[in-house]
């Protein structure tokens, strides 16, 4: 990983492996084999082991992040989209809102996210270099299946540490289709996935009279704040009023005042009712 910030000069670069790098600010000209782009907030630029990139002029001063992966994971993800040969990057930038360019940006922010699971980052990685890979082979694997399984696998190891690459084994599939087809499928990537399950199963717990930190521990989050951020973001509230909400509401309804009969005692069909 790499940071560069409120830069004005222009620079000359080689890198040994292949770098994802996404404008956070700013605006610039680049040469690169022979071509002059401008890149942009929000853009994504690409780099290749050994090629030149040439700063030639800063319009705003840039900030850029970068993430360097090694060639031979990304000849694993090309061999996995169909990509034969030597790899190459069939295109080097993407503008802002493609969908290569946000899936850069959650994968950045996942990269340096404090308390960010392995298989989050797996996940986000797997995501976006399987896109980009894409472009010079679309994938046409048949995924149903492989996501059934994957799923499956998710709801079994819900209190487990996962890892992509142990689900993917499990699903049979690699792991650059299978997050392609898991979002495509369920609508949510695996790590996301496995959030929602985690915490509808805290949800449970908390219903049956678990307290927060039991929940927490019980469904495979590392610790209580933990539980807190995931569970007010998907269900509104944090679990400990939720909880709290529930037994409220069940002590109102197996205490309700009961309907009083003649001279104010309740009669024999009232208490039966109440019951």
């Amino acid at each position: 990983m790499v940071r560069v910030e409120h830069e004005d000069r222009t620079r000359i670069t080689c890198v040994e492996n292949f770098v994802v790098l996404v404008v956070c600010e700013g605006a610039f000209d680049g040469w690169y084999r022979g071509q002059v782009r401008t890149h942009v907030a929000g853009s994504l630029k690409l780099k290749e082991p050994g090629e030149v990139h040439r700063d030639l002029r800063v319009h705003a001063p840039f900030t850029l992040q970068g993430a360097a992966f090694a060639p031979d994971l990304m000849a694993a993800a090309a061999d996995a989209m169909g990509v034969r040969g030597a790899f190459q990057f069939k295109t080097h930038s993407f503008a802002p809102g493609e969908r290569a360019t946000q899936l850069a940006f959650a994968m950045h922010e996942a990269l340096v996210r404090e308390g960010a699971s392995e298989l989050e980052r797996a996940t986000h990685v797997a995501e976006t270099l399987s896109e980009i890979v894409s472009v010079s082979s679309p994938s046409r694997t048949q995924a149903s299946r492989p996501v059934r399984r994957a799923r499956a696998f998710l709801q079994e190891a819900l209190a487990e540490k996962v890892s992509l690459d142990d689900l993917a084994n499990y699903a049979g599939l690699d792991k650059f289709h299978l997050v392609r087809a898991f979002r495509s499928e369920v609508g949510l990537p695996p790590y996301e996935y496995l959030t929602y399950l985690r915490v509808s199963r805290a949800r449970e717990l908390l219903l049956r009279g678990a307290l927060v930190a039991e929940a927490a521990q019980a469904v495979g989050f590392y610790d209580e704040s933990q539980l807190h951020r995931h569970f007010r973001r998907i269900v509104g509230m944090p679990p400990g009023a939720y909880a709290k909400g529930f037994i409220s509401s069940e002590r109102t309804r197996q205490y309700r005042p009961r309907r009083a009969g003649a001279g104010g005692v309740s009669s024999a069909h009232d208490r039966s009712r109440s019951h």
